[in-house]
């Protein structure tokens, strides 16, 4: 039976599930490869889904001409392909992202939870626990493009409606996938089962939940924007002529982002798996111990996870 707590005890436990995420990251800075493993994918990525749009589009191009050599084609045919070819590359990218993220972000979360058991881990144990979940993981990266494309298609239209139907779906998304991934990686269920028990878990602790997200974001994002601003914006508005030192500061200010931005993802990460942690009844480490461990918020989702035993060569760290 989930026990009832009060706003305050929600606000305050939220508090002590952020504190021990950084206090966990700061012990165990290997876990930021994960991030960055998603970072360098996603870009990797970015720049052949452009290659391939731009070929696909020249493709079209040629194989036009050569159609209306032999067929006259109704005016518009052009720009009708060029929609298809960019919206069937958008469905491409929205699913290759998200099932990119949502792997990385399960190696990341069977790493953290072996390390709130004692196991031994390490990168190479996460990727491969991730890897035992990819049917689920790529069944949701096509769930979450489905609905990526709706959203977006909603973003394109007019009117309070559109604007409201936005809102609400992009609302209701947050709450059911709040707890996804930990679900996916600790519960043995099929897509239906896990967007079930994630929703439930979200139900029980969406206090807990929202003052995680406010909190690591009033500490990372404040952070990123004084970087960006201090190497990028401060010269561009400042100076007459920005060029000479924006080529001096332009790199070393994007690597700083993208640190302070893993950092974000990593946090966010082990904050979503301690307190799915928590709201199963299961024990947090010494680094969250500012949690009273009888104050458990439910425990009526089982946790069915089978992880394989480690390796003798996997270690603490890659």
């Amino acid at each position: 039976m989930a026990a009832q707590l009060s706003l305050r005890d929600r606000v305050r436990m939220g508090v002590a599930i952020t504190r021990g995420s950084f206090r966990t990251l700061r012990q165990r800075k290997w876990l930021f490869v994960f991030p960055i493993l998603y970072g360098l994918t996603w870009v990797i990525g970015l720049g052949l889904i452009l290659g391939g749009i731009f070929v696909a589009l020249i493709a079209a191009g040629y194989a036009l001409a050569a159609l209306e050599s032999f067929v006259s084609l109704p005016e518009g045919t052009a720009d009708d392909v060029a929609m298809a070819v960019l919206f069937a590359s958008s469905a491409v990218f929205l699913f290759i992202t998200s099932s990119v993220a949502t792997f990385f972000s399960a190696a990341l979360v069977h790493s953290v939870g072996n390390i709130f058991t004692d196991e031994q881990t390490g990168v190479r144990d996460g990727l491969a626990g991730a890897w035992s979940a990819k049917r689920t993981i790529l069944a949701w990266g096509g769930v979450g493009a489905v609905v990526g494309l709706v959203i977006r298609i909603l973003e394109n239209r007019t009117g309070r409606g559109s604007r409201f139907v936005q809102s609400t779906l992009g609302f209701a998304w947050s709450a059911m996938t709040f707890f996804i991934v930990p679900v996916i990686v600790f519960q043995a269920g099929g897509l239906r089962e896990s967007v079930r028990n994630s929703l439930e878990i979200f139900r029980q602790t969406w206090g807990e939940a929202a003052v995680i997200n406010l909190g690591v974001g009033l500490v990372m994002f404040p952070l990123i924007a004084i970087i960006g601003f201090a190497g990028i914006g401060a010269p561009a508005l400042l100076l007459e002529e920005p060029g000479t030192v924006l080529t001096i500061t332009a790199v070393p200010t994007l690597v700083l982002v993208g640190i302070a931005l893993a950092t974000y993802q990593a946090a966010t990460g082990v904050a979503k798996t301690a307190l799915y942690y928590h709201a199963t009844g299961k024990p947090l480490p010494e680094e969250f111990g500012d949690i009273d461990p009888t104050e458990f918020v439910s425990q009526s989702v089982d946790d069915d996870r089978h992880s394989p035993e480690p390796s003798p060569q996997q270690s603490d760290g890659v």
